[in-house]
């Protein structure tokens, strides 16, 4: 069976145009033009995939992209015309796995969504042990965290980070590594996405234990989980 992609997108020249792009790669397509459409859609047809426009109206694409992450894991890319530095940060903040910007090719965004899709996948196959550092603790299989005994609300990028840098406690991941590990390989230069996406999540566990310091960097290389707290 095909994946299905769900297109959150209210210009409907723009949305025929996607839908043939998606058809052509092999996926099945459903629109939906309004944000409450778009939740409506999400639970009766369950897709594989969520592209979501910003400038939607009823609900706007910040507000169904938070109501998504309160409920699934799957994979939303922001598609919008919105390309300001404060716009990326807000929607991969609010749990985007990806963000891109019109006008653009619809190769790349066949390639980020066959990438996005990939993780997906990759995520939720097989069992993975619990890992614990500190006072992490984080369960693969069931995408959760706690921090001193608190569980921390992260979206799956934060977590893919985050248990790739726990897997080698202590030692340098780089940038690159990060960036194929938590989005692919499309990605290994992308560098402003991986510090979006890691100052959420020290930020997260910072909310936890105000006082550590659990992720350091290490300027112009990568990351690295710190064995007591330190300052980057």
């Amino acid at each position: 069976m095909s994946e299905r992609i769900l297109i959150v997108e209210d210009e409907p020249e723009f949305a025929a145009l996607m839908e043939l792009w998606m058809r052509r790669s092999g996926r099945e397509t459903a629109v939906a033009r309004s944000g409450a459409e778009a939740m409506r859609l999400l639970w009766e047809l369950r897709p594989n995939l969520v592209t979501l426009d910003v400038g939607l109206p009823e609900l706007d694409g910040w507000t169904v992209c938070e109501r998504i992450r309160e409920v699934s894991d799957i994979p939303i890319l922001i598609v919008s015309a919105r390309g300001a530095e404060a716009d990326r940060v807000r929607g991969l903040q609010i749990g985007a796995d990806d963000y891109i910007v019109k006008p653009f090719s619809f190769k790349e965004l066949i390639a980020r969504i066959d990438a996005a899709l990939r993780r997906a996948t990759a995520s939720h196959s097989g069992a993975a042990e619990t890992i614990r550092y500190r006072e992490l603790t984080i369960d693969p299989e069931a995408h959760r965290t706690w921090l001193a005994g608190h569980e921390l609300a992260l979206t799956p990028t934060e977590f893919r980070l985050l248990v790739c840098l726990a897997q080698r406690p202590g030692h340098l991941v780089r940038h690159e590594e990060l960036l194929h590990q938590a989005w692919g390989a499309e990605y290994r230069s992308e560098l402003p996405l991986l510090r979006t996406a890691i100052h959420g999540l020290r930020r997260k566990l910072a909310a936890a234990r105000p006082d550590d310091e659990y992720i350091a960097a290490e300027y112009g290389l990568g990351y690295r989980l710190v064995p007591s707290s330190a300052s980057s």
